[in-house]
């Protein structure tokens, strides 16, 4: 049986032994040390009676090796960042095999939203368990996300250092394009509608729509988003510059941004962004596949799908 119809079956003692798990490695995540890592959480698996197949990521708009990686998988391992876990996302819920995250990026939002360790013992443990969350994928313009896409100050950051990156990242890595950013920062005039209702108050802003609660740093901007109820949750914040981007910022880490009745929320399954200025947008983390860094636009769709992927549960 797979783990999903261990699952959907309520087996009492899930399989721990004799699956076969494709290991999506990103080799530079964890300061470089991604393949290592991958060495010896597969060396482990292996001891545990499984079998493991490593792949390792690539560049590039073409998926299909993932979707060869993983056919006839009972589960993929992503070790790496959120970045790494996006790319297997949608191949993943094609071929119907549940992810799991072996924590190495500078946020690794997905882990933390379910529990999930770096080291082969919390991924045993949940084999254990065999616990299954279903939840829903996001996509915007196209491309599925699992965490969020947003429009301001983030995103330009995140472009900013996908344009001077040159290999593995850090925190501090943020810190020279944060600091470019501030120095450029115009929040766009920007119309957010949710299904079908006018969102944004008219004047300039930036928008996150959340399909998790988890965001970088702990400033979690959607507090309430949950990834299994079929809906985006959506927040508009009204920002004329620097003094109301810090000053959401600051509430945001401490979970007030609504105490101030300028802040906007609602729940939405489609989601339409656009401005007659060009603007850039983010998901999970990174500039979209399908654009060039830097390269803006002026429209943005974004959707909910359903309960499409399955995720092993860890703590």
């Amino acid at each position: 049986m797979s783990l999903i119809e261990i699952a959907e079956a309520g087996v009492r003692e899930p399989r721990t032994r004799g699956l076969r798990i494709a290991l999506v490695v990103n080799p530079i995540a964890g300061g470089g040390h991604g393949s290592r890592a991958a060495e010896t959480l597969a060396e482990a698996l292996a001891a545990a009676g499984h079998a493991c197949i490593p792949h390792e990521t690539r560049r590039g708009l073409d998926r299909a090796w993932l979707d060869d990686a993983l056919r006839d998988s009972d589960l993929a391992v992503v070790v790496g960042g959120d970045g790494a876990v996006r790319m297997v996302a949608e191949p993943a819920a094609r071929a119907g095999v549940p992810i799991w995250q072996s924590p190495l990026g500078t946020e690794n939002l997905f882990a933390r939203e379910f529990g999930m360790g770096r080291g082969a013992a919390t991924l045993l443990a949940a084999l254990a368990r065999g616990r299954l969350a279903r939840i829903d994928l996001g996509r915007a313009a196209g491309e599925p996300f699992l965490l969020m896409a947003s429009v301001g100050y983030d995103a330009e950051v995140v472009h900013d250092l996908a344009a001077h990156r040159a290999g593995a990242i850090s925190h501090l890595s943020y810190v020279a394009p944060m600091l470019r950013r501030l120095r450029a920062h115009v929040p766009p005039r920007l119309a957010v509608v949710a299904d079908g209702a006018r969102l944004d108050d008219g004047g300039r802003g930036f928008v996150v729509v959340a399909n998790s609660r988890q965001y970088a740093m702990r400033m979690n901007p959607a507090m309430d988003a949950t990834m299994d109820d079929g809906l985006l949750d959506v927040v508009w914040f009204p920002s004329s510059g620097l003094a109301d981007l810090f000053g959401w910022m600051l509430r945001c880490e401490f979970g007030h941004q609504f105490d101030d009745g300028r802040a906007r929320s609602v729940r939405a399954a489609a989601v339409s962004i656009s401005a007659d200025e060009p603007f850039l947008y983010q998901l999970d983390g990174d500039p979209p596949w399908a654009r060039a860094v830097g390269e803006p636009t002026r429209s943005l769709e974004i959707v909910i799908e359903p309960s499409r992927l399955d995720v092993l549960r860890g703590a």
